[in-house]
């Protein structure tokens, strides 16, 4: 009994420490963990308590938990000897991905005969998985408005536009226009900086600085935003690309305003459609309507009125 423990005890500990290893390294980066789970000793305890839950659920018996132990042992040295596999074929080793194929179609053997002589371990692995991939999508759209930015770095010519444009505004009001960039040439801005001006009534001598953020990768919860300063016919635009453009948009306000000690003014066009296929887009794409999820983002991000970047929509 003592041996047996142990033994356990051993295993345990492993996949314990395999868990703190992998979870805040991936599942936080991709938004589907509470940021807190990056701390190792709440996540100690969760899994503590998974252990014991486990342990009751099976009244303590080695025997009851045989066949889920050897169903996820098998099933992890089953997806080694596969990815081992797969990387001698990606590096041309015939002998290799010869070898380590045999092994990894034992192993899958193995595994198929132990699930289907003790399919505990298969179902209580199905429950798991799907209560993370529940929770993960849970906390994927809990979070969705988050700021979502670790932090911003500006190029030269970026920086230098914003400070420019701050000094020459009149009422420490910055003005910025985000942009769904199309043809990108003078043509496109000259229309649209006369639409913005139109719409929102503003002063033909106030500067005026495009902000244009695309997705790179909507799989990514955070980063970095790099904003790069490009200049077409008198037009100045900043240029960027976020896993979410709204939350990239609210960061890069509050980031402005800190910089330049002015009130950044976003305007925006409302966009037609449905709004429910908005927030379905906005969750799984980091796209949507922009311009409420922005607001949104701001009111979490900054409480005081005052001192949170305005947005504006027209028409």
């Amino acid at each position: 009994d003592l041996s047996t423990v142990l033994i356990l005890w051993f295993a345990g500990s492993s996949a314990m420490a395999g868990l703190l290893n992998i979870v805040p390294r991936y599942l936080p980066r991709y938004g589907m963990a509470p940021e807190w789970t990056r701390a190792v000793r709440p996540l100690v305890l969760v899994f503590t308590g998974i252990c014991f839950a486990v342990t009751i659920l099976f009244k303590a018996n080695v025997e009851a938990q045989a066949g889920a132990y050897a169903t996820g042992v098998l099933a992890l040295m089953t997806s080694a000897t596969v990815a081992v596999t797969l990387e001698a074929r990606r590096r041309g080793e015939k002998a290799a991905t010869a070898g380590f194929g045999l092994v990894a179609l034992i192993f899958i053997y193995t595994t198929a005969v132990n699930i289907r002589q003790q399919p505990d371990g298969l179902k209580i692995a199905l429950f798991f998985i799907g209560a993370i991939v529940i929770l993960s999508l849970v906390s994927r759209v809990w979070r969705t408005l988050e700021l979502r930015v670790e932090r911003i770095e500006l190029d030269e010519t970026a920086r230098r536009f914003i400070e420019e444009a701050a000094a020459g505004c009149d009422d420490n009001e910055l003005r910025i226009i985000p942009n769904h960039p199309d043809t990108r040439d003078a043509f496109e801005y000259e229309w649209k900086e006369r639409e913005a001006r139109e719409d929102h009534e503003i002063p033909a001598d106030e500067p005026l600085l495009f902000l244009e953020v695309e997705v790179a990768d909507a799989s990514e919860f955070a980063g970095v935003l790099k904003v790069r300063g490009v200049e077409v016919e008198g037009h100045r635009i900043l240029r960027a690309e976020s896993a979410a453009i709204p939350n990239a948009i609210a960061a890069f306000l509050l980031y402005v305003r800190d910089l330049t000690g002015t009130r950044p003014h976003a305007y925006f066009n409302w966009t037609e459609g449905n709004p429910l296929i908005f927030l379905i887009r906005y969750v799984l794409s980091g796209q949507g309507d922009i311009a409420p999820v922005t607001r949104e983002v701001l009111r979490q991000a900054e409480p005081d009125r005052q001192k949170r970047p305005a947005i504006h929509a027209a028409m």
